[in-house]
Protein backbone atom coordinates (compact mmCIF):
# COMPACT_ATOMS: atom_id res chain seq x y z
CA UNK A 1 0.00 0.00 0.00
CA UNK A 2 1.42 3.77 -0.78
CA UNK A 3 0.58 6.83 1.24
CA UNK A 4 -2.11 7.70 -0.63
CA UNK A 5 -3.96 4.91 -0.53
CA UNK A 6 -3.15 4.30 3.12
CA UNK A 7 -4.45 7.81 3.85
CA UNK A 8 -7.66 7.42 1.80
CA UNK A 9 -8.40 4.64 3.98
CA UNK A 10 -7.40 6.57 6.91
CA UNK A 11 -9.85 9.23 5.98
CA UNK A 12 -12.93 6.85 5.57
CA UNK A 13 -12.87 4.97 8.74
CA UNK A 14 -12.48 8.71 10.28
CA UNK A 15 -15.47 10.06 8.62
CA UNK A 16 -17.44 7.18 8.77
CA UNK A 17 -17.01 7.07 12.45
CA UNK A 18 -17.40 11.13 12.72
CA UNK A 19 -20.76 10.51 11.06
CA UNK A 20 -21.89 7.97 13.86
CA UNK A 21 -20.76 9.58 16.85
CA UNK A 22 -23.45 11.67 18.25
CA UNK A 23 -22.29 12.17 22.01
CA UNK A 24 -22.20 15.59 22.46
CA UNK A 25 -24.00 17.87 24.94
CA UNK A 26 -26.92 19.39 23.54
CA UNK A 27 -27.38 17.19 20.44
CA UNK A 28 -30.03 14.39 19.77
CA UNK A 29 -28.60 11.97 23.49
CA UNK A 30 -29.68 14.69 25.83
CA UNK A 31 -31.60 13.14 28.40
CA UNK A 32 -34.12 16.15 29.31
CA UNK A 33 -37.67 14.40 29.84
CA UNK A 34 -39.74 17.14 30.75
CA UNK A 35 -38.57 19.86 27.82
CA UNK A 36 -40.95 18.87 25.50
CA UNK A 37 -44.32 18.35 27.70
CA UNK A 38 -46.61 20.17 29.11
CA UNK A 39 -45.45 20.99 33.09
CA UNK A 40 -48.28 20.17 35.69
CA UNK A 41 -47.61 23.22 38.51
CA UNK A 42 -49.09 20.85 40.78
CA UNK A 43 -50.36 17.02 41.71
CA UNK A 44 -52.84 15.71 44.31
CA UNK A 45 -50.42 13.66 47.31
CA UNK A 46 -52.65 11.03 47.17
CA UNK A 47 -51.77 9.92 43.55
CA UNK A 48 -48.29 9.99 43.77
CA UNK A 49 -46.79 7.06 44.04
CA UNK A 50 -42.56 7.58 43.16
CA UNK A 51 -40.99 10.99 43.01
CA UNK A 52 -37.87 11.00 40.45
CA UNK A 53 -35.65 14.45 40.71
CA UNK A 54 -32.90 14.48 37.63
CA UNK A 55 -30.50 17.72 38.65
CA UNK A 56 -28.73 19.15 35.80
CA UNK A 57 -25.78 17.48 34.39
CA UNK A 58 -23.74 16.87 30.93
CA UNK A 59 -26.70 15.35 29.57
CA UNK A 60 -29.31 17.76 30.58
CA UNK A 61 -29.27 21.59 31.76
CA UNK A 62 -32.15 21.56 33.27
CA UNK A 63 -33.95 20.17 36.69
CA UNK A 64 -36.73 17.13 36.05
CA UNK A 65 -38.94 15.86 38.32
CA UNK A 66 -40.92 13.04 37.33
CA UNK A 67 -43.96 12.15 39.23
CA UNK A 68 -45.15 8.70 38.48
CA UNK A 69 -48.58 7.68 39.84
CA UNK A 70 -50.51 5.00 41.35
CA UNK A 71 -52.21 4.02 38.20
CA UNK A 72 -48.40 4.31 35.96
CA UNK A 73 -48.91 7.28 34.41
CA UNK A 74 -45.60 9.69 33.96
CA UNK A 75 -46.26 13.19 34.55
CA UNK A 76 -43.76 16.01 34.58
CA UNK A 77 -43.96 18.61 37.65
CA UNK A 78 -42.70 21.98 37.50
CA UNK A 79 -39.39 22.33 39.29
CA UNK A 80 -40.38 26.39 39.52
CA UNK A 81 -43.91 26.09 40.91
CA UNK A 82 -44.34 25.90 44.65
CA UNK A 83 -45.11 21.90 44.88
CA UNK A 84 -41.83 21.51 42.86
CA UNK A 85 -39.49 23.51 45.19
CA UNK A 86 -41.65 21.39 48.24
CA UNK A 87 -39.98 18.31 46.65
CA UNK A 88 -36.84 19.79 45.87
CA UNK A 89 -35.80 21.19 48.93
CA UNK A 90 -36.96 17.87 50.53
CA UNK A 91 -35.12 16.14 48.53
CA UNK A 92 -32.07 17.97 49.33
CA UNK A 93 -33.08 17.63 53.52
CA UNK A 94 -32.55 13.78 52.32
CA UNK A 95 -36.06 12.72 52.49
CA UNK A 96 -39.73 13.72 54.02
CA UNK A 97 -39.43 14.12 57.65
CA UNK A 98 -41.87 12.95 59.93
CA UNK A 99 -44.33 14.49 62.04
CA UNK A 100 -43.93 14.36 65.77
CA UNK A 101 -47.49 12.65 66.71
CA UNK A 102 -48.05 13.52 70.80
CA UNK A 103 -51.53 12.25 70.41
CA UNK A 104 -50.72 8.28 71.21
CA UNK A 105 -49.28 8.75 74.47
CA UNK A 106 -51.19 7.65 77.16
CA UNK A 107 -52.03 9.62 80.21
CA UNK A 108 -50.07 8.88 83.39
Amino acid sequence: MNGATLSLVFLIIFGVTLMFCEGRIGGATERCSCQKTKLQKSIMPELVDRIEVFHPSASCSYTDIIITSKRGRKFCLDPNGKQGNVILRQKAQGGKKKKNNNNNKKPN
